[in-house]
């Protein structure tokens, strides 16, 4: 039987850590011939994994060789993969360039990176995405897509384009967005939040200095727009805007924006965890909480201390506690877990991008599991004693299996009483970056490799992901 662990808060609360994470089986072998892939797209039909665009490299460099998002290096395959109980998986492929009934500028955003995207039902929705077009230009893409997943299922297992009219699409600058978030709430409306909006390439941007210029420009959108998604027939989309709100805290990009149940136990919101960058080029703390018909909402009396940057997450809510668990693994971040003194410390800031020797920018890399905790009352979060393989995690996904209960149809919020007193399979860590922060000898000890200069790669892990919980009382 499990017992129930205690864990310090920042404010010296101790706090009963009300399940167990485990992420450190590595079950690739069982997935011969997947695609490594970080920053793309993903849904779930019929049991089977879908995937489309993100990029075959690691993270872009900065100050170094490897800047930029070449289309070399771009996802230009859709991925479809039926995992197996009894052997492996199966892997099924379909070039992006062999769709014939959509645009260029379609099959473009479908080999972007960073795309914001968003699974209705039988529906995949994808916006925006940065990388470089058919006619060589690095742009954010202004394009919605919507794609019938049943149909893309057949066509890709078939071998062959028998979908692309499935796919419809509009262009808009209201959907222009790279590394931000996409929900849908229950007016039926969809949340797109922040990212921003990046033309050009990275490499001018830093010859530059980051500022402006004919060759790059970034702006962030800083605003959650409510927009309303309508298919008048064939593949044509209508993008319109309802409302939109403004705030310098929305001002961020490569965040999380995820479902939440609020305290009631049955109201659904969503939320906006971390993101960079801030004014002194660090990340934002304070989640942001909205919900249909109502004005978005800052938890200033909250900060958040982990997994500051895009990474895989796992839902749950209890509605016993009434509590919503949002767990990250892995990613970037401004504090890291000391699992001596349990206690978060802060991470090293020193030197300056320009000047790569002994340049540490206080976001490293980190292979820590960890949950923020929403109740009626408060905010915290805690970190689990298992830790990553490796440090994964960060423009990853977490993807379910099938069967488990969610506490609202369609949302991948897990009821966590359905994990009460056993050990549960509840998905897997797929794709992301894989990074190795550390020098000789990889130890916790070990000093960070300079910022910048970290070797990374597309993750060549697939983890399976436990959960286990204490028996209700």
């Amino acid at each position: 039987m499990l017992g129930i662990a205690l864990q310090r808060t920042t404010a010296g609360v101790a706090r009963a850590v009300p399940f167990t994470i485990e992420a450190s089986e590595d079950v690739a072998a069982d997935f011969p011939g997947a695609p490594r892939l970080q920053s793309f797209a993903w849904a779930q039909w019929d049991g089977k994994w879908i995937f489309i665009a993100g990029r075959t490299g690691g993270y872009h460099g900065i100050g170094q060789g490897d800047v930029d998002f070449p289309r070399t290096r771009a996802n230009q395959d859709i991925w479809v993969i039926e995992p197996s109980v009894t052997g492996p998986a199966k892997v099924h492929s379909l070039a992006v360039a062999n769709l014939h009934d959509v645009p260029t500028v379609v099959k473009d955003q479908w080999v972007s990176s960073n795309l914001l995207h968003y699974q209705d039902g039988e529906t995949l929705y994808l916006a925006g995405g940065y990388g470089v077009n058919s006619a060589g230009d690095t742009v954010t893409y202004s394009v919605l897509s919507a794609v019938n997943l049943p149909a893309l299922v057949k066509g890709v297992l078939a071998g062959k384009d028998t979908f692309s009219r499935a796919i419809a699409y509009a262009e808009s600058p209201l959907v222009q967005s790279a590394g931000g978030g996409l929900v849908k709430l229950d007016d039926g409306l969809f949340y797109l939040f922040g990212g921003h909006v990046f033309m050009g390439s990275y490499r001018a941007f830093e010859a530059a200095e980051e500022k402006t210029t004919p060759k790059a420009s970034q702006t962030y959108l800083g605003e959650i727009r409510k927009l309303r998604f309508n298919q008048p027939g064939g593949q044509k989309l209508v993008v319109s805007q309802v409302d939109r709100y403004q705030d310098p805290e929305f001002a961020r990009r490569d965040l999380n924006v995820e479902l939440t149940i609020a305290p009631d136990g049955k109201s659904l919101g969503a939320a906006a965890y971390g993101g960079v960058f801030t004014k002194d080029q660090l990340n934002f703390t304070h989640p942001v909480y909205f919900q249909a018909n109502s004005t978005p909402r800052v938890d200033t009396a909250f900060e958040q201390k982990m997994s500051a940057y895009s990474c895989a997450t796992l839902l749950m809510f209890d509605p016993a506690s009434s509590e919503m668990y949002t767990t990250f693994f892995g990613g970037i971040s401004r504090w890291t877990w000391n699992y001596s003194s349990k206690q978060f410390d802060q991470a090293a800031l020193a030197g300056k991008k320009s000047d790569q020797a002994g340049y540490l920018d206080g976001m490293p890399w980190i292979d820590h599991i960890s949950t923020l905790v929403r109740s009626a009352k408060d905010s915290y979060e805690f970190v689990q004693s298992n830790r990553l393989p490796s440090f994964l995690g960060t423009n990853a996904a977490f993807i379910p299996v099938t069967g488990l209960k969610e506490v609202r149809d369609g949302t991948r919020i897990f009821d966590l009483s359905q994990f009460r007193g056993k050990r549960v399979l509840v998905g897997y860590l797929y794709g992301g970056i894989r990074a190795s922060p550390k020098q000789f000898p990889y130890t916790d000890e070990a000093p960070y490799y300079t910022s910048g200069n970290v070797p990374t790669k597309p993750s060549d892990v697939i983890l399976k992901v436990y959960v286990t919980a204490p028996a209700a009382r």
